[in-house]
């Protein structure tokens, strides 16, 4: 899950985030950190190889050493779609995002701030946050189990049945769409909904297929990838 941390300098955002980073690893939680500054700054410094690197035309520029690797991108980025590079590449279960006001991710607001879009606590407790963050990771774990597709037909829709199963008031076989095949199909990163029938469909297609070719073997994980098609040029038509 992703939870950012805002509110003005030195109103105690980096402390907090320490502490919550501390408190959620020690529980055995996966974290990954973010943090914006509303600066002109860079890590980067004139006159250093990766800057003659950017300055002669690559961007981004990475700095690999045996002690860390470090990517710098000579423009903004958005924190939505940076929060997106790391969930799908690092997979951590918590990623903490401090500075960043805007965003469509869950927010903490610290000190005497205007509450912006999407603040979950107001100037709470460190293990008020914890609580939160972890009933929020159980109910992703949850959903991750779950087609996906809104169907309604327990009741509720995936989100609602996932906070109901973690609160214990109902169960992952309550899902009529609940498939017993494992079949996830990403576009672009993100999982697309699939209940029984396509996920049956596909595994069946995709495995039918698959059978004759050297190399397959029933009971192996399968994975296929689809680059995007490129449009085919439109034939010239030549005027008299």
């Amino acid at each position: 899950m992703i939870i950012g941390i805002y509110g003005y300098q030195d109103s105690g955002k980096t402390m907090l985030v320490e502490e919550l980073v501390r408190a959620l690893v020690k529980q055995g939680y996966k974290v990954s950190s973010m943090k914006h500054t509303p600066h002109d700054k860079t890590i980067d410094c004139e006159g250093k190889d990766t800057w003659r690197h950017w300055k002669a035309g690559s961007d981004p520029v990475v700095f690999s050493s045996e002690t860390e690797t470090t990517l710098i991108k000579h423009s903004k980025t958005p924190a939505d779609d940076i929060a997106c590079m790391i969930m799908s590449e690092f997979r951590p279960d918590v990623l903490i995002i401090e500075g960043f006001k805007e965003g469509s991710f869950p927010k903490v607001a610290i000190g005497h701030v205007t509450p912006r879009k999407g603040t979950v606590l107001t100037n709470p407790k460190l293990g008020d946050i914890v609580k939160y963050v972890e009933n929020e990771v159980a109910v992703e774990r949850v959903k991750d189990k779950l087609p996906g597709l809104d169907c309604g037909k327990c009741g509720l829709d995936c989100d609602g049945l996932a906070r109901a199963i973690v609160a214990g008031k109902r169960e992952l076989k309550d899902c009529k769409e609940l498939s017993e095949i494992g079949v996830q199909i990403l576009v672009g990163g993100k999982r697309i909904a699939a209940g029984r029938f396509v996920s049956s469909i596909v595994d069946d297609t995709v495995r039918g297929m698959l059978s004759s070719l050297k190399g397959y073997g029933p009971g192996k994980v399968v994975e296929i990838r689809l680059e995007p098609k490129k449009p085919k040029a439109k034939p010239s038509i030549r005027r008299k």
